[in-house]
């Protein structure tokens, strides 16, 4: 099965396309094309994502990049058909279905109605949760695409895609990607800028949240952090390079933890259950830097309180998943989402896994997948999908797992 997936729920345009063989309970997978565009410039003067923006950037991304995904993956056929006057009725549903989205409408009928229909099984699309303008800007595309070509339609979850990415591992002698397998029951950390959730998963498909932030998620306390330690954004690489610097020989030699005594708290470690709660360590960090103006405006002092807040939030994260990976007797244990590429994250929750449950799989994607991407959502809609007809699916900027 051939797979053209599309990921447009926030700031990064991606497209994928993969075959996949071999049957869904043993899957192999061979890519073609896996591309993305990022808006992380055009957003980082704004502290953050402008939905408005990122709506009209994935208008003006998504053809160049499909054509791009084509070629890469030898299905550019740029024959042009004199087929316009036979296909009149097809390209008016074209027009009504992108008459929201002009700029990309005035680009579909340029450069993709003149192709001839690739060699596609079907077209995977995220359709949530997200930022909605942002969302429908990839449905509606990918129901123009379906509709033209007439190929099924697989609507996805986003935070399925993350979870299913650490099942994807490349191969380091030809670049290849393979797909590992997993027994379940599995114990999924899904963290992102808008989601931190422990999810059970007693097989693909099937799926229970039993953990999730009560307020911020860990990348939004990241990314708020960062900001009041006047840092860049997105914050989660800005603060692990700040608390790195705290490592090295010039600052080890100013004994930092005795000098500043700095320590946060580790919200709900002990909680009985496995929910998070990231806004009063955010705050905790405004009334530090606030109540300690030469620590605050000192370049070793600020790095310092990155490192403690990066120690807090990664020590939370990783009690929680091993706590709940024990009461749940899971044989797998999974990371997925944009804090998924968070170094001391990745090493302390592989630590506390061989030392905690070592009989346990602990499956991590490569960090070139933590982000948004398109793959993922290819992976999941081929082992877990199910095709709907367009008209059935829209933006669900809120939905859930299970």
């Amino acid at each position: 099965m051939r797979i053209l997936a599309i990921e447009t729920s926030c700031d990064e345009t991606a497209i994928a396309i993969a075959d996949f063989f071999g049957g869904k309970n043993k899957p192999q997978i061979k890519v073609l094309s896996n591309m993305v565009s990022s808006q992380v410039a055009l957003h980082a003067k704004f502290g953050g994502v402008v939905p408005n923006l990122a709506k009209r950037e994935h208008q003006r991304n998504l053809v160049p990049l499909l054509l791009s995904a084509f070629q890469k993956a030898g299905l550019l056929n740029s024959k042009i058909k004199n087929q316009k006057s036979k296909l009149q009725s097809k390209i008016q549903n074209v027009e009504k279905i992108l008459e929201r989205e002009p700029e990309l409408l005035k680009r579909f009928k340029k450069y993709v109605l003149p192709l001839s229909k690739p060699k596609i099984d079907a077209i995977a699309v995220t359709y949530g949760p997200g930022l909605a303008p942002a969302l429908w800007v990839g449905i509606n595309f990918v129901k123009a695409l379906a509709h033209w070509w007439n190929v099924p339609l697989i609507p996805m979850n986003h935070m399925e895609g993350h979870l299913f990415s650490a099942f994807l591992q490349k191969e380091e002698k030809n670049s290849k990607f393979k797909i590992l397998n997993s027994k379940f029951p599995a114990l999924t950390l899904l963290a992102s800028g808008g989601h931190t959730e422990l999810i059970l998963m007693k097989g693909c498909g099937k799926y229970k949240i039993i953990g999730e932030t009560l307020d911020d998620a860990a990348g939004e306390a990241f990314d708020k952090a960062a900001r009041l330690l006047g840092l860049g954004y997105p914050g989660g690489p800005a603060i692990a390079a700040l608390a790195a610097k705290i490592q090295n020989a010039k600052f080890k030699s100013q004994n930092y933890n005795s000098k500043f005594k700095i320590r946060f708290p580790r919200p709900m470690l002990n909680s009985k259950d496995y929910n998070f709660s990231f806004s009063g360590l955010k705050t905790a960090v405004l009334y530090f830097l606030r109540d300690h103006p030469s620590i605050a405006k000192s370049k070793t002092g600020r790095a310092a309180v990155a490192k403690e807040f990066q120690d807090a939030v990664v020590e939370v994260l990783v009690a929680k998943t091993i706590r709940a990976a024990k009461a749940c007797k899971v044989k797998t244990i999974l990371l997925g989402g944009g804090v998924a590429a968070n170094r001391l994250l990745r090493e302390k929750l592989q630590d506390a896994v061989r030392e905690n449950l070592p009989h346990v799989s602990c499956f991590m994607p490569q960090a070139s997948l933590t982000g948004d991407n398109a793959l993922m959502i290819a992976l999941a809609a081929y082992v877990s999908g199910k095709k709907k007809t367009p008209t059935a699916v829209g933006a669900e900027a809120n939905l859930r797992l299970g």
